[in-house]
């Protein structure tokens, strides 16, 4: 999952994941920035955007326009995981905002994007999903409220952003965890866009579950070599027009990233075959790149821990020569059958 935004006690209204909604705003891209604003400024404080970028950034341009002042805010060098905050006029009468954001980063990545805000003077209620938990199965989302919930309006977002199901259902809890219905059919949901609302105070938040495993041929490396050789090439060919296909029906809905998990058998040392994958993933990302694939793509080498089939040590089976393509707003789930690792970007 990615990382919220966290600030201290009540000055920060809204914590919310990489995939933050801001009154219907499109997200933002996953593991590039987090983004969270006060949400129900207190007594004497101005509303405020946080950004924190999850990359070193080279420049960062933010324009704040609110009631019909427009506030620019220039930042220069920034290191991964500063976070910055921009404030602009108190205005009681004025509760509603709109930010473009331009982020630099030092890989030469650019995100530009631009978010609605809304605030209230109001009340204080915050969403945490640092330790969101989605149940398939039940159909359900449980995420940490700072303050009592009343009711919550969901809308389901499927292929497309083609709307689901919509529904405002009641609700009892808070402050601490509450659990929310995940309305529309599991199978088909990609995004679930959520206003949680107690009293006077209302939360936005948008949480994605939608995973997929790409099938495909394995790429046959010769022994010990990460070399794609030209008569393997026609197998990224098939996986590269899968993943344009993926893009094409998902893309809008949702951040969508590529994730490569390299795996070997059991024969040879252990330290050798986690490099050895690890090699083997990044040089498929590198092909897909390089060959028209302008998504986010993160690889890791798992080596002989993520067998297809289990075997003694030092057998050679094919099965567990292979690599995985995983797509999703997140990194792979539990229910992936993947260990949560540290992804390395391309």
């Amino acid at each position: 999952m990615p990382r919220p935004l966290r600030r201290a006690g009540a000055a920060l209204g809204a914590a919310l994941s990489l995939l933050l909604a801001l009154c219907a705003a499109r997200p933002a891209l996953a593991q590039d920035i987090d983004l969270g604003y006060v949400q129900a400024p207190g007594p004497n404080e101005a509303p405020a955007l946080f950004i924190t970028p999850q990359k070193a950034v080279v420049s960062m341009e933010v324009t704040v326009t609110a009631g019909g002042q427009t506030y620019t805010f220039k930042k220069g060098a920034l290191p991964a995981g500063k976070a910055v905050k921009l404030a602009w006029k108190r205005d009681t009468s004025v509760t509603e905002a709109v930010a473009a954001v331009s982020v630099e980063f030092a890989d030469g990545y650019v995100t530009e994007q631009s978010v609605e805000i809304s605030y209230t003077y109001g009340g204080k209620l915050s969403v945490d999903l640092s330790h969101a938990r989605a149940d398939v199965k039940a159909r359900t989302i449980t995420v940490r409220v700072s303050a009592p919930v009343e009711s919550a309006e969901i809308i389901a977002y499927g292929a497309k952003k083609a709307v689901i199901d919509k529904r405002e259902v009641p609700l009892s809890g808070g402050p601490g965890e509450i659990t929310l219905p995940w309305v529309g059919e599991a199978s088909e949901v990609v995004l679930l866009d959520i206003n949680v609302r107690g009293g006077p105070a209302w939360a936005n938040f948008t949480y994605s579950p939608w995973f997929l495993d790409i099938p495909h041929e394995d790429v046959l490396f010769d022994t010990n070599s990460d070399v794609i050789s030209t008569a393997q090439a026609y197998k990224l060919d098939a996986t590269l027009r899968q993943l344009h296909e993926v893009i094409e029906k998902y893309g809008e809905v949702v951040p969508v990233k590529l994730y490569i998990a390299g795996c070997t058998d059991t024969a040879g040392d252990a330290a050798h075959n986690r490099d050895l994958s690890n090699r083997r993933a990044r040089a498929i990302a590198r092909w897909l790149k390089e060959h028209g694939y302008d998504k986010p793509i993160y690889f890791h080498g798992f080596g002989e821990s993520l067998p297809a089939v289990s075997t003694g040590d030092g057998v050679d089976e094919v099965r567990n020569r292979r690599v995985l393509y995983m797509v999703g707003a997140n990194p792979p789930p539990a229910s992936a059958g993947v260990p949560a690792v540290s992804w390395t970007p391309l």
